[in-house]
């Protein structure tokens, strides 16, 4: 039977996602600002990191820089895995952290390439090809990624999915559906469900 759990320490940043019996496959992405390290403990799957493919079978693991693009797909039938998110200390300055920083805090603002540009006075063009350098993901793509993690605070604070398809800058709940099935692998509603806060302080 599919069961996923979302385990956040609110003390700490870590955050765990186990996910048992699942079929999954994340399209391309990045943990901007954590260390991601995944053990299969069932199955096998295949993740590309970068540009390189690595099959991990059970009892195998791997290990993700932050803001390094990599996907998942799954080789057999359903794979079992634990993957820890690790907050990153160190304060990495790059030419175009003044957007990226804009993006992570107010996700929800429609940004365009152009207004992107001009903050940082360097042409359309060129400000695409650096953001994806730095950061892994095109500036859209990052910005879709940080809406789905703004909703899955949003959600994990007890709001509605119809109320937070708005918060995070979506034109409806069927658009946010669409996305977070797409990047989560399940919907905002069992998100809801698996989801745990817990704190390490006493």
């Amino acid at each position: 039977m599919e069961r996923l759990q979302f385990i956040e320490d609110q003390s700490t940043g870590i955050e765990v996602v186990s996910m048992e019996h699942v079929r999954i496959s994340y399209p391309p992405h990045t943990h901007s600002g954590h260390y991601v390290f995944g053990i299969v403990t069932e199955g096998k799957i295949m993740i590309r990191i970068a540009d390189k493919d690595y099959e991990c079978s059970e009892g195998e693991y791997f290990f993700v820089l932050p803001d390094v693009k990599h996907s998942i797909e799954t080789v057999t039938d359903y794979y079992s895995m634990i993957t820890t998110c690790i907050p990153r200390d160190d304060d990495v300055s790059r030419d175009l952290d003044v957007i990226k920083k804009e993006i992570i805090g107010n996700p929800e603002l429609s940004l365009s390439i152009e207004q992107m540009s001009q903050k940082v006075n360097v042409s359309s063009y060129h400000m695409i090809r650096k953001f994806t350098d730095e950061n892994g993901l095109t500036p859209h793509k990052f910005q879709m990624q940080c809406r789905i993690r703004k909703a899955q605070q949003l959600l994990r604070q007890g709001y509605k999915v119809i109320d937070v398809a708005q918060m995070v800058g979506f034109c409806d709940q069927s658009h946010l559906d669409r996305v977070f099935k797409k990047q989560v692998g399940i919907s905002p509603e069992q998100f809801v469900n698996s989801a745990i806060l817990s704190n390490a302080e006493p």
